[in-house]
């Protein structure tokens, strides 16, 4: 009996040993610290060296704010371009005077809903004012709704969509 024990005992030993030497020659080799340091170096030229040696600015630089016309052979030099375009139809013109007003709330007076418009309340029916260099333009407030407001120019009409 007691030879097996000291068997089973040898044999637990030997399965102990075996499992840590496996695992030892399994753990991946830990890379050195100058690796390391190679790797982060080789990142940070990646990321920097663009900014630190950058190209330089040419000696004249162009002027975002001026518009380039590309030269053509029937173009006029001496040619400008008008300050207003023509507004030829009511549709034309109700879209560029909506696109000027500045819708900034919304407000129930007498249970009807008002929009405030150019700082002044309207509601459905009642004209909008505006004063141009030619004279006086009236666009007709046709409909309000959560979002949205219809214009009206004589027969054309125009959806106007605000954010509440």
């Amino acid at each position: 009996m007691k030879f097996s024990a000291h068997l089973r005992f040898i044999f637990a030993i030997s399965l102990m040993l075996a499992t840590v030497f496996v695992a030892a020659a399994n753990k991946p080799a830990k890379p050195s610290v100058k690796s390391n340091f190679q790797r982060t170096k080789s990142r940070i030229d990646a990321l920097l060296g663009p900014r630190l040696k950058a190209e330089p600015l040419p000696d004249v630089l162009p002027n975002p704010f001026q518009l380039t016309e590309a030269p053509s052979s029937t173009a006029n030099p001496e040619q400008k371009i008008p300050d207003k375009i023509p507004i030829s139809s009511d549709d034309e013109m109700l879209l560029y005077h909506s696109a000027s007003l500045k819708i900034t709330g919304v407000v129930r007076i007498n249970d009807q809903t008002h929009l405030v418009i150019n700082q002044a309340p309207y509601k459905v029916g009642d004209s909008v004012s505006l004063k141009t260099k030619d004279g006086t333009v009236k666009l007709r407030v046709l409909g309000i709704a959560p979002g949205e407001l219809t214009l009206g120019l004589n027969d054309a009409v125009q959806i106007v969509k605000f954010k509440k």
